[in-house]
């Protein structure tokens, strides 16, 4: 799949832990790599991965919150992704916009 997104120039983001599923990713075509969960080693370990790979855009994903993904992205990450550390399941199963939304905004004023 990622060989035809590749030749259909749509940008290919693949999943990756390790150093070598790092350069299996970008073996097969990927245009950046997601590393997940990157809580598992924090920031400091994209900036290890730079190391290898400098011209990889990683993207810090999994575990990702309000405290750490400043330190993500000065620790090299090109992007973070915000999942259920911002919006957990129940309490978007709630509806609790105005917490999502207090969550949110945490979020992003994190990275000011």
């Amino acid at each position: 799949m990622a060989k035809a997104a590749s030749a259909a120039s749509v940008p290919v983001v693949m999943g990756a832990l390790s150093p070598t599923e790092v350069g299996l990713a970008l073996d097969l075509g990927a245009d950046a790599v997601k590393i997940f969960p990157a809580r598992a080693f924090g920031p400091r370990y994209l900036r290890d991965l730079a190391g290898p790979f400098p011209d990889v855009p990683l993207v810090a994903s999994g575990g990702v919150n309000a405290d750490n993904a400043a330190g993500f992205l000065t620790s090299g990450a090109h992007a973070v992704c915000a999942g259920s550390e911002v919006v957990p399941p129940a309490v978007v199963a709630a509806g609790d916009w105005p917490e999502i939304t207090r969550r949110a905004r945490a979020f992003t004023d994190s990275l000011r």
